[in-house]
């Protein structure tokens, strides 16, 4: 039978322990020995708590760190998809004025508080956007969104099968939100000269889409900011809210 490396250094340190207390049980006797042996295992409980403590948190933070690593790939696949297009589609239509889209043509060079800040604020629900479109293309754009929509469908359908993403609750809200707005425009039989009323209804199914996918955005910037600039810069780059972006670098 081969012994594995954890096996010989095991039988190692039970021969060290031996020769030591052989060495003590010579040197000051039977009591002394006898002693410090039984203060030794008092102190056994002690010591498997706090190795078990520490090595529960080495292990968790690993993997937190592998788990966001996962999650960060499949965001960055979903925003090269789908995510940077519609975060673009919906921020030329918004004729909100002051809105947050003038701050986040400049979010490459945000600091940590400005993001959690931001981040807080949608939380907290202090997001205003006013999505018009004209009167003359309505129906070219919810076409559009329909369109591309049917495109991504296996794409979202995918990614509902992925168990990092079902961790993380915001996310799986802007999915459920993404294939709402999907059910709606595939239930219609036509998109033209449809009632205020219905069209307010699928505006809002949109804010509701928009808002989600802004809050996802800017979290998954705020992540790759520091761990992963080389891809933070690419996503600064194709900024969707900046109408002056561009994928060559500069400077």
């Amino acid at each position: 039978m081969k012994l594995t490396w954890k096996v010989k250094l095991g039988i190692i340190l039970v021969i060290i322990s031996f020769l030591v207390y052989e060495l003590a049980y010579l040197a000051y006797g039977h009591e002394k020995v006898l002693f410090y042996i039984l203060i030794d295992l008092a102190f056994i409980p002690l010591d498997i708590l706090v190795i078990t403590l520490v090595i529960e948190s080495i292990i968790s933070n690993k993997e937190k760190e592998s788990f966001l690593e996962k999650l960060d790939m499949i965001l960055g696949v979903f925003f090269s998809e789908i995510g940077t297009d519609f975060l673009a589609k919906f921020s030329k239509i918004n004729q909100c004025e002051g809105t947050f889209q003038q701050k986040l043509c400049n979010i490459g060079k945000w600091e940590d508080k400005e993001y959690k800040i931001f981040l807080n604020n949608i939380k907290e629900k202090n997001f205003k956007s006013d999505l018009i479109l004209p009167q003359y293309d309505t129906h070219l754009f919810f076409e559009d969104m329909k369109e591309t929509l049917t495109e991504k469908r296996q794409f979202l359908m995918r990614l509902l099968e992925n168990p990092n993403l079902l961790e993380k609750d915001s996310f799986s809200n802007l999915l459920l939100a993404i294939f709402h707005l999907d059910d709606e425009l595939e239930s219609r039989r036509t998109l033209e000269n449809l009632p205020k009323t219905d069209f307010d209804h699928l505006i809002k199914d949109i804010e509701r889409v928009y808002c989600r996918l802004i809050y996802e955005w800017v979290n998954y910037l705020f992540y790759l900011k520091d761990r992963h600039p080389y891809i933070f810069s690419i996503a600064v780059r194709t900024n969707p809210f900046d109408k002056n972006s561009d994928i060559y670098v500069r400077d």
